[in-house]
């Protein structure tokens, strides 16, 4: 698979993925994901999309405006 952006080579890697969402920002550490090696624009597979969505989920619940959290199964 190509880049979209840049069409560049995309490799196999770990990212921090930041999300901004009703008042919460929220980084997870150590995603999976098929990075660019031109332009470093990344992919999240469907099927760790939808564990995040699933952790996303549960930290809307909470108070806290800013989590740091590792994506499970990832060596901290």
């Amino acid at each position: 698979m190509d880049c979209i952006i840049c069409k560049g080579k995309l490799i196999e890697g770990i990212v921090n993925h930041i999300v901004d969402i009703k008042g919460h920002i929220i980084i997870i550490k150590n995603v999976p994901a098929n990075i660019c090696t031109q332009c470093g624009e990344y992919y999240i597979e469907n099927k760790i999309a939808l564990i995040l969505e699933e952790l996303i989920d549960g930290i809307l619940s909470s108070n806290a405006e800013v989590l740091i959290i590792n994506y499970p199964g990832s060596a901290a």
